[in-house]
């Protein structure tokens, strides 16, 4: 008999589902359903409840949460540090909703997302969440925060244009946009010279920082953005892995006699593939040696320039990823060497990678 909790976060509060499971004739019971507020003194709440409810069984209980969001990480941070007999556990959004659609549950509560959860905890053999570093954690708030206020840059400098060049133009408005996109410059570059401080704080780091920097057309806020999304590599051991986490691997569409068309995923990171588009663009606008000369050869392949323009991409993650691990300056030669012993067998007739994307994102979260 083991107890299986699951929790259903939200931004104000989480619902929670208890219940006892007999592994041997795979019977559960409803222990008792409960909700707390998604505070620091509500989860101390709930881990008083669960030492009154569980007893002896709250060593090794399995605890299953969705990764809402940011908004389970305050209740995973607390009972990962206040209560690591506990088996936690954090899932895709995806796999908890294939897992309680295949259970029969139609209903959307918090409720039956809870008891879905437990049920999930109880059945499945879950990965144990093993945290973020704070390090990693802080330069991915950095990194994403100043990505965010790029995107309002654009946005508001389109606005001023259309402003400008409008037939009914309103000084007042323009002022105001102007305004507006000299503070929003002002933060990124505020941010920027942060980034720049957090990714020089870790002496370990300094060698490894610069062995990303010796590949060309790869620069310092590109390094921060691959590093704070992957936590600097640290859960991969293959390149397909991390491939498929950015959603770079390649998936097909076939049935029967049917052949459709094989394109990337795009079911991971947009992050980490938005943060690979520009170096790509330098090494295709340069026309960087070695690296170039992947480009033109699918380009007289099937002329398809953006298609060539994410190869290029996939090959400079590939070499970041090489190198970090390798801890070696980049050498074209070499690499393309070590990257070939990497790549994993895949057979004739499907291009497609394994998705390991889904397993890797539990410890990445």
């Amino acid at each position: 008999m083991i107890y299986s909790l699951g929790c259903d976060v939200a931004k104000d509060e989480h619902a929670v589902c208890l219940l006892n499971y007999d592994l041997d004739i795979q019977k559960w019971e409803v222990v008792s359903h409960r909700s707390f507020k998604n505070t620091p003194s509500g989860s101390k709440a709930m881990l008083r409840w669960l030492n009154k409810v569980a007893g002896d069984a709250f060593t090794g209980l399995r605890f299953t949460m969705e990764a809402t969001g940011i908004y389970y990480e305050q209740l995973a941070l607390h009972l990962n540090e206040h209560a690591p007999e506990i088996h936690l556990s954090v899932v895709l959004p995806s796999k908890a909703k294939h897992f309680i659609a295949s259970r029969g549950l139609r209903n959307k509560t918090d409720k039956v997302d809870a008891f879905g959860l437990a049920l999930m905890g109880a059945e499945r053999k879950l990965k144990p969440w093993k945290g973020i570093d704070k390090y990693w954690r802080e330069l991915r708030q950095l990194t994403r925060t100043r990505s965010s206020l790029l995107q309002q840059i654009t946005e508001v400098r389109n606005q001023l244009h259309a402003q400008q060049h409008s037939g009914f133009q309103i000084k007042e408005v323009q002022r105001s946009l102007k305004r507006i996109l000299k503070n929003l410059e002002k933060e990124s570059d505020y941010l920027l010279q942060q980034i720049k401080k957090h990714l020089a704080s870790r002496d370990d780091l300094v060698h490894q920082i610069q062995c990303l920097k010796s590949i060309p057309g790869v620069g310092e806020i590109t390094i921060a953005t691959i590093l704070a999304e992957t936590l600097g590599f640290t859960h991969f051991t293959s390149y397909s892995q991390l491939m498929s986490f950015s959603g770079y691997d390649v998936v097909a569409n076939e049935s029967g006699k049917r052949i459709g068309n094989r394109k990337i995923s795009k079911r991971g990171s947009s992050y980490i593939r938005h943060a690979m588009y520009m170096p790509a663009n330098t090494i295709i606008r340069r026309k960087t040696p070695q690296i170039y000369r992947v480009y033109e050869r699918l380009l007289n392949r099937h002329n398809i320039k953006m298609k060539a323009h994410v190869a290029i991409q996939k090959k400079l993650l590939g070499y970041m990823y090489t190198l970090w691990k390798r801890k070696e300056l980049f050498n074209p030669t070499i690499i393309e060497r070590q990257r070939e012993q990497q790549k994993e067998v895949v057979s004739p007739k499907s291009e497609t990678t394994v998705d390991t994307k889904s397993v890797l994102m539990d410890n990445v979260l």
